[in-house]
């Protein structure tokens, strides 16, 4: 049983929007309840496991994810991870940083949107993720590439770890399983994604119980089981034999 001055954090049994928030408690150390509500299965998929305790809770606006820190109850995913970045001093050290802050948790989370988008909502999605991996998505990894070259710092915001990066990872790492490309052409976004990765705080969650949940719902059509990027082979030209006669009119 937790103890009462326990984070609880709730949310499905999937990374989804709720693990940025948890990656944030993982890097700083924080005990907190992960509270995990798992679907039915095909065809309904069912949510019993959170309907039964959605109206229960005490929150003004019941939803997944939510966030209890003793007497505040939160919900809604970006709210929760400034509120925690607050908490625990991730939120920039001035108004501008701060703001940039914020901005970035929007704009990654437009991403997300647009990747929800394509897993959950795509009739044809063989077709709509190429749309999405050859069209959409290097509009939002460009952005983010010039975004860290001008800023010049190690992480997205600052040389230090703020609430942005948790989320920007995150979700930039939802498309990388997507599109199994290398980004190349985005150096700085790859070598941001090493980066983390290579944290000590968070290397052995993240190789762990981070790589063992998958990131969408089970009825999504992409990422409702736990995936593995597998980087796409490019296509060699076809090599020329030197012994064959050319075509003869």
């Amino acid at each position: 049983m937790a103890s009462t001055n326990q984070l609880i954090l709730g949310y499905w049994n999937i990374r989804g929007f709720a693990e940025p928030s948890r990656l944030l408690l993982q890097y700083k150390k924080v005990p907190f309840t992960n509270k995990l509500y798992n679907f039915g299965d095909a065809p309904d998929f069912k949510r019993d496991e959170w309907l039964n305790e959605k109206n229960s809770l005490g929150l003004d606006f019941p939803n997944l994810p939510y966030l209890i820190d003793g007497d505040l109850k939160l919900s809604q995913a970006k709210t929760i991870l400034t509120h925690l970045g607050r908490k625990f001093q991730l939120m920039g050290n001035n108004e501008v940083e701060t703001s940039l802050i914020e901005l970035l948790i929007d704009q990654s989370s437009d991403l997300r949107q647009e990747l929800n988008n394509v897993c959950y909502r795509a009739i044809n999605f063989e077709a709509v993720k190429k749309k999405f991996c050859d069209e959409t998505l290097p509009v939002h990894l460009k952005l983010f590439e010039d975004f860290l070259t001008k800023n010049g710092k190690k992480w997205i915001i600052s040389d230090t770890l703020t609430a942005a990066d948790f989320q920007l990872f995150e979700y930039l790492d939802h498309c990388w399983l997507l599109s199994n490309d290398n980004w190349a052409e985005y150096p700085k976004v790859s070598a941001y994604m090493k980066a983390f990765r290579e944290l000590p705080e968070l290397k052995k969650y993240l190789e762990s119980e981070h790589a063992k949940r998958p990131i969408n719902g089970k009825m999504a059509k992409f990422g409702g089981l736990i995936v593995q990027h597998v980087e796409k082979k490019k296509e060699e030209p076809a090599k020329v034999d030197e012994n064959q006669q050319p075509p003869t009119a």
